[in-house]
C-alpha cells in the first residue's frame, strides 16, 4: 500500500459548533466541505474531517467518543499552551507533561463534542526529523 494522505475523520452533532473551533480557534484551512462534511489540513499530506451526524450521509453512524485521541506536533509547545489556555471555549486543559524516555512534551485538551486532542513537541531530535 503506497499511501498519498491520511485523513482523520470525526463525527458531531453540532457541526456549526465543530466548523467554528477548527477555523476559528485551530486556524485550519478548509480544503474541501460538501456542507455535511468538512476537511481541513493539518499537514502537508494529513487532514482533519468532520462528518455532520445529523446528515447521515457518513460512513458509520457513530456516537462513541471514546478511545480516539488526535495528536498535533508543533515546535512551540509553550506558546501553543498559553494560546489554548486563553480559549474559553475549552473545558480541559492538562498541564504540559514531559515523556524522558522519549524526549516528548505534550498536553491535552478538550474539544467539541468531549473528544480529546494532543498536542505535542518531540525534544529528541531524530523524532523532531521523523514528526
Amino acid at each position: 500500500m503506497k499511501l498519498t494522505s491520511q485523513t482523520t475523520f470525526l463525527y458531531v452533532d453540532d457541526m456549526q459548533e465543530a466548523r467554528r473551533f477548527f477555523d476559528d480557534i485551530m486556524g485550519f484551512e478548509v480544503v474541501y466541505d460538501p456542507i455535511w462534511a468538512c476537511v481541513w489540513r493539518t499537514g502537508e499530506n494529513s487532514f482533519l474531517g468532520v462528518v455532520d451526524n445529523k446528515s447521515q450521509r457518513g460512513l458509520i453512524q457513530d456516537r462513541d467518543k471514546g478511545g480516539v485521541l488526535v495528536s498535533f506536533t508543533v515546535r512551540d509547545i509553550e506558546d501553543t499552551y498559553l494560546y489554548m489556555g486563553q480559549q474559553s471555549c475549552i473545558p480541559y486543559l492538562s498541564p504540559i507533561r514531559f515523556v524522558e524516555d522519549i524526549g516528548l512534551k505534550s498536553f491535552v485538551f478538550q474539544g467539541p463534542e468531549g473528544y480529546l486532542f494532543e498536542v505535542q513537541e518531540f525534544t529528541n531530535v531524530e523524532l523532531q526529523n521523523l514528526f
